[in-house]
């Protein structure tokens, strides 16, 4: 006997994100959205004759202003309303933490604070006290108090006076640390932008000594000077620089060496995701079904090196140069010795 086949059904939208779209769409159309405009902009979620419709409308309507929306109605007809939403006078939520999940927060916190130069860091130390006034469950140290010793006051300043800097077009000297040289070095800069790269602030900018543009890590500044004799005005940025080439630039693209074409071949689970582990590089799949993806880089060793933190379903496949460096430091690893 054969069982009947079942039309799978369909995977219904998350309330949540229904909402959302409602909201939405209703701030777009600038507070003149009425039932109509609702119910054809989102058909699948209004089905049914209108008192069918009309039920599952003022649903969503209660659902939208527990969730902060501040909707108004408008009546426009003797039976005709338009709605809008003041996104002024929306407000979040309540929202109500474990235990567990404001201890998380506490810690994460005053980790970002002790850590970070983030423009952003006196609002974060405002939700902590109000964590720690509220918060159940949190270290036993857990105070706003403590947090009046988190982080240096001055080190929190660098990122402001760097942004400065770049609005003023003033050239700035900094005392910057080299972590492969262990030791600090001035530099002449002139600031061209600043980003947020994989959780760490950075800025970009031309390198006096150096005659080219460069990256440098906020953390690893130690002091920003006005060199004797700069000027606000002082520099253009060029037209061509764009913030994003730098905060979303890969280890591989770090500026060591000219340019060189480089190939990697990925298979396994790692296949499905090449595009996204080399962003950027031409991916085309090869006769054996590898995901094989070409891109040029700046430094090779970096490529080499994230191509053996991928594992074995990640293969260098050129240049021959990357190769020998893997087996080199494969062999280092095997000696104990440090390549």
């Amino acid at each position: 006997m054969v069982a009947p086949r079942v039309k799978p059904a369909s995977t219904p939208k998350p309330t949540e994100a229904r909402l959302l779209g409602l909201a939405s769409f209703i701030l777009e159309r600038g507070g003149s959205a009425s039932r109509d405009d609702i119910y054809e902009a989102f058909p699948d979620d209004y089905r049914g004759n209108e008192l069918a419709r009309e039920k599952k409308f003022s649903r969503d309507k209660d659902a939208l202003h527990r969730l902060g929306f501040a909707l108004e109605m408008e009546q426009v007809g003797k039976n005709d309303y338009v709605y809008s939403i003041d996104p002024q006078a929306c407000i979040l939520p309540a929202i109500a933490f474990s235990p567990e999940e404001a201890a998380l927060l506490w810690t994460a916190g005053t980790a970002a604070l002790r850590l970070s130069l983030h423009p952003l860091r006196d609002e974060l130390e405002s939700a902590l006290r109000k964590l720690a006034v509220a918060g159940r469950g949190l270290p036993p140290r857990a105070s706003p108090e403590e947090l009046s010793a988190v982080a240096s006051p001055e080190g929190g300043k660098t990122l402001e006076k760097l942004i400065d800097a770049w609005e003023r077009r003033r050239r700035v000297r900094i005392r910057y640390w080299r972590v492969a040289a262990g030791e600090e070095v001035e530099r002449d800069v002139d600031v061209y932008g600043w980003a947020s790269r994989r959780g760490e602030w950075i800025f970009v900018g031309y390198c006096h000594l150096r005659k080219s543009e460069r990256l440098f890590y906020v953390s690893r500044v130690r002091e920003v000077l006005t060199p004797r004799g700069a000027k606000d005005s002082g520099y253009e940025i060029p037209a061509r620089f764009d913030i994003r080439r730098w905060s979303r630039q890969q280890i591989w693209d770090y500026e060591v060496h000219p340019p060189r074409a480089a190939v990697i071949a990925f298979r396994g689970a790692l296949a499905r995701i090449a595009k996204q582990l080399v962003p950027g590089a031409r991916v085309e799949t090869d006769e054996t079904g590898a995901r094989v993806a070409r891109l040029e880089v700046r430094n090779l060793r970096g490529l080499v090196r994230q191509a053996l933190a991928w594992g074995p379903d990640a293969e260098l496949v050129a240049p021959a140069e990357g190769r020998a460096m893997a087996l080199e430091i494969l062999d280092s690893m095997l000696t104990g010795a440090r390549p």
